[in-house]
């Protein structure tokens, strides 16, 4: 009798299991029966953040590469400028070298009108004023080569500050991203 009323014990109490286990699981179930209605609505949101993110992926990439065009211009026009200035400097040396050889030449003729006689005079003095009028036609090149270049420094110097306003408006981008990541 001992061994029924444990064995009754044990069925009872596996009776109270299997109805609380049961309870349980019927809890568990209308749970489950909302949970899909809040993890569709999780999906959506998590969607709508992925469509969000892919926009912004999307318009930092099209503004990384419109700075980088940008960049790529600029580099390239100051480039061209630099060859430009460059060349104009040279025609300015060359320039130069020109007007002190027709300095010397215009010193030589009026030596030879000064000391020439009267028939050779006159053809003396033809040389003179051609020379003189070279010499101002090398002076006034020469002012136009220094007007241009200084022209071509200022837009040079304008163009390297753009291209540094641009690189460090990209470099901040990029710092920008590596700390969103």
């Amino acid at each position: 009798m001992l061994n029924i009323s444990i064995s009754k014990l044990l069925t009872t109490r596996a009776v109270w299991m299997l109805g609380l286990g049961a309870l349980v699981l019927g809890g568990v179930a209308s749970g489950q029966a909302n949970r899909p209605d809040a993890t569709l609505d999780e999906l959506v949101v998590e969607v709508q953040a992925l469509r969000a993110e892919m926009n912004q992926a999307a318009a930092a990439s099209i503004r990384a590469q419109l700075l980088v065009g940008r960049l790529q211009m600029e580099d390239q026009r100051i480039a061209a400028l630099v060859r430009e200035l460059e060349a104009v400097q040279a025609d300015l040396a060359a320039s130069a070298h020109t007007r002190t050889d027709s300095a010397e030449k215009l010193k030589s003729l009026e030596e030879a009108v000064m000391g020439a006689t009267s028939d050779v005079r006159e053809e003396a003095e033809k040389q003179l004023a051609a020379a003189k009028a070279a010499a101002q036609q090398s002076d006034h090149r020469q002012q136009l080569l220094k007007r241009r270049e200084s022209v071509l420094a200022k837009e040079l110097q304008e163009d390297q500050a753009r291209w540094q306003d641009m690189n460090a408006r990209l470099e901040t981008f990029e710092q920008s991203i590596q700390a969103a990541r």
